[in-house]
């Protein structure tokens, strides 16, 4: 088996990533993460004491904040 190649995770397994990569991703601090997590901008997945994030619900939850450039 070669594992130097990567394997597409199935429609329901999600990649949950840490609030620390997500923020690199995104640019934000992780406090700003915690703010719209709070505030249910972004969803969050809770186990216990540790929270991570679906990139993919992230990133069409934040789409929907996208507006449309101006022209003038």
């Amino acid at each position: 088996m070669n594992t130097t190649q990567t394997e597409a995770l199935p429609q329901d397994e999600a990649e949950l990533i840490t609030p620390e990569q997500l923020g690199l991703r995104l640019n934000v601090s992780r406090r700003c993460l915690a703010n719209w997590a709070r505030d249910k901008i972004i969803p969050m997945v809770k186990i216990g004491r540790v929270c991570r994030f679906d990139l993919q619900k992230v990133r069409a939850a934040l789409a929907q904040y996208e507006r449309a450039a101006v022209t003038r």
